[in-house]
């Protein structure tokens, strides 16, 4: 329960009584079951669930009140407590209970909060950036976490190394790579795996197709797992009888992503990190064709906070888990990209997926 507690922390220091989630429910209470997750000041948190996932919640989540509530009247089972209410009565009236008077929120409808506020009167103020900033930072707990998805990570992608070779589709690759690491205990992929071959590796945010892979062309893979809800994120471009131009696209965006590692470590803005990337690879000539970001924060959810591009204002810190990703996409010659899930430390960073 140190997430909440974190959390209790951050309440007083923003001078809010209670915190209600309804974004970041599994992060808060350890399952997807959750509809709510109701956080005051003093006192216990309570978990707010429909009838239908009540006794996978009370099995998952480590927080013990635990409500259940359902919108419409059924006979009940020996010994179960249900709460015939819509669920924004149900949580207006955890709010009533806890007596707080404001309110920090990290989500929902507008209409929902509005039925809320409405059922309980309150300052009621959007605050998802207190979240936010404790996920970006890395408990042990999620570290272990993050490190096993890395290896199932790893997993796949060496199944996609041994299967790359003329004559197979896109999709075979991808439902290999899948298998494999479902195997080993993924619990799914956190985005679709991507294979993309020849044209469509020149393509950032290609799909699997049924396109077959043949000699000249260059193949990026991107995959991911999941454990216990944490994502991993890797990329490993490959080659089958590449050309000159097309080692050239490779090599540099390896370079580019040493180059940029080579700068990570607790206190260093994340524009410099794609600065060190993004400089490298213009000045090989190749700077028009990277056209994203240098990289990401990753947790239960494949995108988090910080971000590394041009413009970011995020700082990273030391227990931060973020992707270093750059790439070149030259229509007619092929695409490369070049991606690891890495740690932040103090004074440097590990690799995760290497």
């Amino acid at each position: 329960m140190k997430k909440i507690e974190r959390l209790r922390e951050e309440l007083e220091r923003h001078g809010l009584d209670a915190y209600l989630s309804l974004r970041n429910t599994r992060y808060l209470a350890e399952t997807t079951a959750a509809k709510a997750v109701i956080v005051p000041w003093e006192g216990e948190p309570v978990l707010v669930c429909s009838r239908l996932e009540l006794e996978r919640a009370r099995r998952e989540s480590k927080i013990g009140d635990i409500k259940g509530f359902s919108s419409w009247r059924a006979p009940l089972q020996r010994g179960e407590r249900v709460l015939f209410l819509e669920p924004w009565q149900l949580i207006a009236e955890v709010l009533a209970e806890t007596g707080a008077r404001a309110i920090g929120y990290d989500g929902g409808e507008r209409n929902f909060i509005r039925k809320i506020s409405n059922a309980y009167p309150a300052g009621y103020r959007w605050a998802p950036e207190i979240i936010q900033n404790l996920r970006m930072i890395k408990s042990p707990e999620e570290l272990s976490l993050l490190r096993r998805a890395a290896e199932l990570a790893r997993l796949g992608m060496n199944r996609a190394a041994e299967l790359i070779e003329p004559g197979k589709t896109e999709l075979e690759i991808a439902a290999e790579i899948e298998y494999e690491m479902r195997r080993a205990g993924s619990e799914g992929t956190p985005f679709p795996t991507i294979v993309a071959s020849g044209e469509n590796s020149w393509l950032p945010h290609s799909t699997a197709t049924a396109k077959r892979l043949k000699k000249g062309e260059l193949i990026v893979v991107d995959l991911g797992a999941v454990y216990n809800g944490y994502a991993s994120d890797m990329t490993r471009t490959f080659g089958i009888s590449p050309t000159k131009k097309q080692l050239q696209i490779l090599r540099t965006v390896q370079e580019a992503q040493r180059a940029a590692l080579r700068r990570i470590k607790n206190g260093v803005g994340a524009k410099v990190i794609d600065a060190a990337a993004r400089d490298l690879i213009t000045r090989s000539g190749f700077g028009r064709f990277f056209t994203h970001g240098t990289g990401h924060g990753v947790g239960l959810e494949i995108h988090e906070a910080p971000s590394l591009y041009p413009s970011s204002r995020d700082v990273l810190r030391q227990g931060m888990v973020l992707t270093v990703e750059p790439g070149i996409y030259v229509p007619g010659v092929g695409g490369a990209r070049w991606e690891d899930t890495v740690l932040v430390k103090r004074g440097g960073w590990e690799t995760l997926t290497s």
